[in-house]
C-alpha cells in the first residue's frame, strides 16, 4: 500500500491507527539481532503497511530506550606509545562528536519535517470532512430548490386557473351588464349579481397578484442559494488543492533531506573508520616510536600546549547556558 495524499477516510483511519509502537519495536530488535540497522523502510517492508510518519515516532521512541555502547579505553604499555594513542584518540573523539552533532541534527531535521507532515496530513483530513460537510449542504440546497421549483410550477398552474376564471367572471360581467340594459324588469338582480361577479374579480386579481409575488421570491431565494453554494465549493476545492499541493512538496523536500544526511552520515562513518585504522596503525608501528622517543617527546610537548589552548578556545566559544 503506498503512501499518499490522495486516498480515501478508511485508508487514512487505518494508517494512523493500525500501528503501534509494540510492532515497530518488535521489527527493530530483529533487525538489530540480523545485524542490519533498524530504518522507516527497512521496518516498513517488514511490516508491509504503515505511515512512515507513525513509523519514525515509534522508531525515535525505540531508539531512546536503547543504552549507548560502551566504548573501550586504549590500553598500551609506555608513556610514548600512551601519548601517541592519547592524540589518536582524541582525533578519533572529535571526528566521533562531529559526526554525533552531524547526526543530532539530521534527526532534528527529521522530526520537524515529519511534524509538519502530520499536520498537514491533519489539515487535509480536516478540509475533507469541511467539503464532505458541504456537499451534503449543496444536495440539501438542491433538494430545497427543487422543491420550490415543484413549488413555482404549481404557482403558476394555479395563476393560469385565476387568470382563466377571471376571464370568465369578466365575460359573465360583460353578459350581465348586456342583460341590465335589455331586461329592465331584471335590474335589480341583476345589479347584485354585478356587484357580487366584480368582488370575484377583485378576489381573484389580488390572488393572482400574491402568487406572482410569491413566485419571484421564491426564485430569487433559489438562486441566491444556489450561487452561494457553489461560490463556498469552489472555495474550499481551491484551498484543498493548495494544501495538497504543500504537503507532496514537503513529503518531497524531506525524502531529499533524508538522502543528504544519508549520504553525510556514511561519509562520516568512514572518516570514523579512518581514524580507527590509523590507531591500529599505531599500535603496530610501537616500536618505531620508542626508537624516535626524544623528537615524539618534543612533539607531544608540543600538541599538550596546543590541546591546552584549543580547551581555551573552546571553553571560551561555549554558550553562557551550558
Amino acid at each position: 500500500m503506498k503512501y499518499e495524499l490522495r486516498y480515501s477516510r478508511g485508508e487514512y483511519d487505518m494508517a494512523r491507527t493500525g500501528i503501534t509502537y509494540e510492532q515497530v519495536a518488535t521489527v527493530a530488535d530483529a533487525l538489530v539481532g540480523q545485524g542490519e540497522k533498524p530504518s522507516i523502510q527497512r521496518i516498513r517492508e517488514q511490516l508491509g503497511t504503515g505511515s512512515p510518519n507513525t513509523i519514525h515516532r515509534h522508531l525515535k521512541a525505540w531508539r531512546a530506550t536503547q543504552a549507548p555502547a560502551e566504548r573501550r579505553a586504549a590500553r598500551l604499555p609506555d608513556e610514548l606509545a600512551a601519548a601517541l594513542a592519547e592524540e589518536l584518540e582524541r582525533q578519533a573523539a572529535a571526528a566521533r562528536a562531529e559526526a554525533e552533532a552531524d547526526a543530532l541534527e539530521a534527526q532534528h531535521t527529521a522530526d520537524e519535517l515529519s511534524a509538519t507532515g502530520e499536520q498537514l496530513e491533519e489539515q487535509v483530513e480536516a478540509l475533507s470532512g469541511q467539503v464532505e460537510a458541504l456537499e451534503s449542504e449543496r444536495d440539501r440546497v438542491t433538494g430545497e430548490r427543487d422543491e420550490a421549483r415543484s413549488a413555482v410550477a404549481e404557482f403558476r398552474e394555479r395563476v393560469k386557473e385565476l387568470e382563466t376564471q377571471c376571464d370568465e367572471a369578466r365575460q359573465q360581467l360583460a353578459e350581465a351588464r348586456n342583460r341590465v340594459t335589455t331586461l329592465e324588469e331584471q335590474r335589480d338582480e341583476e345589479r347584485e349579481a354585478r356587484i357580487t361577479a366584480q368582488r370575484e374579480a377583485k378576489q381573484i386579481d389580488q390572488a393572482r397578484i400574491e402568487a406572482e409575488r410569491a413566485l419571484a421570491v421564491a426564485e430569487t431565494r433559489t438562486e441566491a442559494a444556489q450561487q452561494q453554494a457553489e461560490e463556498r465549493a469552489k472555495a474550499l476545492q481551491e484551498e484543498r488543492q493548495a494544501r495538497q499541493q504543500d504537503a507532496q512538496a514537503h513529503k518531497q523536500a524531506l525524502a531529499e533531506q533524508r538522502d543528504e544526511y544519508r549520504e553525510r552520515l556514511a561519509a562520516l562513518e568512514k572518516q570514523l573508520q579512518d581514524a580507527q585504522q590509523r590507531a591500529q596503525e599505531a599500535e603496530k608501528g610501537r616500536t618505531k616510536a620508542e626508537v624516535q622517543g626524544e623528537a615524539l617527546a618534543a612533539r607531544m610537548e608540543a600538541l599538550e600546549s596546543r590541546k591546552a589552548k584549543q580547551r581555551e578556545e573552546d571553553q571560551g566559544q561555549l554558550p553562557l547556558g551550558e
